[in-house]
């Protein structure tokens, strides 16, 4: 019961009940009477305070407090003051403390059970009739014990010869007001035992929430909490109503989400978003599926006739999927009934091969048709919310054949739009009309006339066509051998003048002054660019092999990267060139540089479509080419040693970057590329952003980015700097040894930021050394600040490489260039895995996150998560 220590500063509030200090009047009771005191004495003082003394005879003297209440207190802390006198015989009477819990005042002394004795260490002596009693006071901090009743009585008891009480103070601590789990837990007095605390505005109990005020003021540990109701998402200790147009499901903690396409929320506080007028969703979509329709109806539907009985019937999918992937197909027939000109089902006698639903692909084959009646034929296409809408109208198209005597009429009818009209070709008729006769003999005399006018029109072409060779021979060699073609340079041409970007340059006029003028340098003529095959394919352009022809001369092989989608606007125009504008100032070996920047005019476009060349990386992009030494396509194991140096070399790329004030902001290996010396450059800067004053950059509108390889602060806050990029980077390098795994799998990327907030991380992959799952760690640190810099991270990497066997250089080289050429002959006949071409399309999600619960599909294997919790790491991994 009793605690006794050295003084102590207490962070929490202490609540005083007593202090004799602050006393001017005493109500203690003595016995024998007048055997304790009050005196006033200066005690190291400035002024003299109250001291209770007992002196004089040896025998027992009591000294009982009055009454006090305990106000909220559950545990009584004393803080005292004493000095006794030395004994005669040695023998030192100790000053006994006695402490009754008591609903009612004593009158007179009782002994308790619970009895706390003090000695002081330092006596003064009997002999002198004057002394300092602060040379020679005692403090101690004491705990009384528990209080339960209304009040207490504390009593002094001593039979010695003299002591002195200089100070008494009588108080308890107490826990402040906290909000902790979103539970509210008011303040107490310690140790008041399991304290239940009640949910903020917005929440609700997940489990009772519970916790104890301990001994010291201080709170325990939470058991229970709550959760933020539908609607509501966590905000300073806060459950905050979700705004218009967001909401936040019941099954799930985190922020408020904006709705999904062509949805709505009612009002404020919604769990779920409604579909707009037209639209709607199935039960089992999720959440955070925008509500879609049926597609709209099959375009170019075409019937073609094969024989009497037999029609061939094709269409093209429809313009508008409704919002989903799936769309099929169902095929109605109806015949003409005879005299009244309307239509009833054909029945069982007409077939349709495949079927006539269910259908996925565009085409069908009618047979068992009569000739001699009318047909109508629709195709109605269908996705899996059809089921919702009763045969919507705008679905369909619908195709009428009558009755076929002669050439049959067809006519298209398509609701809501109108469509391309089909063709039919017409079956002979066995009866012979006079109409059929004149038009027999009308094509006969074209046929007559025509073959009259072609030995005139040849001859004419024939003479134009020597007589543009006798001025100037032309020999064409091809571009793009499925495109285009251009006139060979002969060697006594004339000289070109000095600028030849002009053309280049007018096509740009539209384009920003300031991003024109900055680009001008690298502009190039197309004649000076030929293309050759694809090389790939990115989530927004495609890269081709080319021959590039500088102004030095010399051709050199190049890389081409275009859009993979047309320009449709001078905003995507700016967009795409801004990233060779980014790339125009670069020069080092471990970031792709830019030779030139061209346009070319589409058939089909208003706005010219650009062209950036870049170096020709030989091996392509890290990740295609780890995933294939992984799955065997590429003969070989590459050592730990190439791993790090890959690794070094993207380091030193972005110490570069991030030194010309560069934010990467999209740095994964499938950003990565591999030359023929086994040299990496880091290449990508579609994301990109110079940052200027500032030393950060926030992303204000929405846009496509690499949730699996962002750093917490820009999944939560939108905020990128140097420091998120080596989060990336630490992401890079755990690809890099799992040779292309894809990071978290098997987590949804609205999970990803809750998971990584609760201290998980990626586990280290197989065979990883464990220093170098550390440098990887340092880069996840929670604090930016303590991440390393990429120049650190390029030391540490050294230093980790140097404690490996080394390699003959030459023969690594050799080895794996060999390997990386087996590589390319399997990519060029489309063999590699199918992990080459994995879910490219899920690798960007808008952002911020909350905005993007998009559930993509991730490779399933064993847990890549870790919690980690300082330098301590707890194995608690996910599935």
């Amino acid at each position: 019961m009793w605690e006794a220590g050295c003084d102590t500063q207490y962070q929490a509030e202490e609540v005083e009940i007593f202090h004799s200090d602050k006393q001017t009047t005493f109500e203690w009771k003595s016995e024998p009477d007048k055997e304790w005191m009050s005196v006033k004495l200066r005690v190291g003082l400035p002024n003299p305070v109250p001291v209770f003394q007992a002196c004089g005879r040896q025998t027992t003297r009591t000294f009982l407090s009055p009454w006090m209440e305990r106000k909220d207190a559950h545990y009584i802390l004393m803080d005292i003051s004493f000095t006794q006198e030395e004994e005669l015989s040695g023998q030192l009477s100790p000053l006994e403390v006695h402490f009754f819990d008591k609903n009612t005042r004593l009158r007179r002394f009782q002994k308790s059970m619970d009895v706390l004795n003090l000695n002081t260490s330092r006596r003064f002596p009997g002999s002198q009739e004057s002394f300092q009693s602060s040379n020679y006071e005692h403090r101690l901090a004491l705990g009384l014990g528990p209080v339960r009743q209304t009040g207490f009585q504390l009593a002094f008891s001593y039979s010695g010869t003299c002591v002195l009480v200089t100070s008494i103070r009588l108080y308890y601590r107490r826990c402040h007001d906290i909000v902790s789990n979103l539970a509210l837990f008011k303040g107490t007095g310690a140790v008041s035992g399991d304290l239940r605390g009640s949910c903020v505005d917005g929440a609700v109990e997940v489990s009772p929430p519970v916790r104890e005020c301990g001994v010291d003021g201080e709170w325990g540990p939470v058991q229970g909490g709550c959760t933020c109701k539908p609607g509501h998402q966590v905000m300073d200790d806060t459950c905050q109503t979700c705004g218009m147009g967001y909401y936040k499901p019941a099954t799930e903690s985190g922020v408020c989400r904006p709705c999904p396409p062509n949805s709505k929320t009612p009002g404020k506080e919604s769990e779920r978003c409604v579909c707009l007028q037209g639209y709607n969703r199935l039960p089992t979509d999720p959440e955070d599926l925008g509500c879609t329709r049926p597609p709209s109806a099959p375009v170019n539907l075409t019937a073609r006739h094969y024989n009497d009985s037999m029609l061939m019937v094709t269409w093209d999918p429809p313009h508008d999927h409704g919002g989903r992937q799936e769309v099929t197909y169902g095929i109605k027939c109806e015949k003409e009934v005879d005299s009244v000109h309307q239509w009833e089902a054909c029945g069982d006698d007409v077939v349709f091969l495949p079927d006539s639903a269910g259908l996925t692909n565009t085409s069908v084959t009618v047979t068992e048709l009569n000739p001699q009646h009318g047909y109508r034929l629709s195709v109605q296409a269908r996705n899996d919310v059809s089921i919702l809408w009763k045969a919507p109208p705008s679905s369909t198209a619908t195709v009428t054949m009558h009755r076929w005597k002669a050439p049959p009429v067809v006519s298209t009818e398509t609701s809501g739009s109108n469509f391309s009209e089909f063709a039919v070709i017409p079956t002979a008729s066995n009866s012979q009309s006079r109409t059929s006769m004149w038009l027999t003999i009308g094509i006969l005399f074209a046929i007559l006339l025509l073959m009259a006018l072609v030995p005139t029109v040849v001859c004419v072409l024939r003479s134009n066509y020597t007589k543009l060779r006798s001025v100037h021979d032309l020999e064409l060699e091809p571009i793009n051998p499925d495109v285009t073609y251009r006139r060979r340079q002969e060697e006594d041409s004339e000289p070109q003048p000095a600028n030849m970007v002009g053309g280049v340059v007018q096509m740009l006029e539209g384009l920003g002054g300031r991003l024109l003028d900055s680009l001008k340098e690298v502009l190039v003529e197309r004649d000076r660019l030929t293309l050759g095959k694809e090389l790939g394919k990115g989530e927004f352009g495609s890269v081709y092999e080319g021959v590039f022809t500088p102004d030095q001369g010399g051709d050199m092989k190049v890389a081409v990267k275009t859009m993979r989608v047309g320009i449709s606007s001078q905003d995507d125009l700016y967009e795409f060139l801004r990233e060779a504008e980014i790339m125009k100032n670069f020069d080092h070996e471990n970031v792709v540089g830019l030779l030139g920047v061209t346009l070319q005019r589409e058939q089909d476009s208003p706005l010219p479509v650009p062209l950036v060349i870049l170096p020709y990386m030989k091996h392509g992009d890290m990740r295609r080419f780890l995933i294939a030494t992984r799955y065997g396509d590429i003969p070989m194991f590459v050592p730990h040693q190439s791993l790090l140096r890959f690794m070094v070399d993207i380091a030193a790329g972005m110490e570069y970057l991030s030194s010309q004030g560069f934010l990467h902001r999209d740095l994964a290996a499938r950003n990565c590329m591999l030359g023929d010396d086994l040299r990496v450059c880091v290449a990508d800067f579609g994301l990109s952003k110079k940052i200027y004053s500032n030393n950060y950059y926030r992303q204000k509108v929405a846009i496509r980015v690499p949730i699996k390889w962002m750093a917490m602060e820009s999944l939560s806050e939108s905020v990128y700097t140097t420091k998120s990029d080596v989060w990336s980077f630490g992401v890079t390098m755990w690809e890099i040894v799992s040779r292309g795994r894809t990071p978290y799998p098997g987590v949804s990327n609205h999970e990803l930021l809750e998971l990584l907030l609760s201290g998980h991380r990626l586990k280290p992959p197989q065979d990883c050394d464990q220093k170098l799952y550390e440098v990887m760690q340092s880069c996840w640190d929670q604090d930016p600040s303590r991440r390393p810099g990429f120049g650190e991270l390029c030391e540490t990497l050294r230093a980790l490489l140097s404690e490996l066997p080394e390699l003959e250089a030459s023969q690594e080289v050799s080895y794996i260039n060999h390997g990386l050429e087996v590589a390319a002959a399997a990519a060029a006949s489309q063999e590699t895995h199918t992990e080459c071409e994995e879910r490219w399309e899920n690798v960007y999600l808008p952002t911020p996150i909350g905005a993007a619960a998009a559930r993509d599909e991730e490779e399933v294997a064993d847990g890549y998560l870790k919690y980690i919790t300082g330098s301590e790491v707890k194995g608690n991994d996910y599935n």
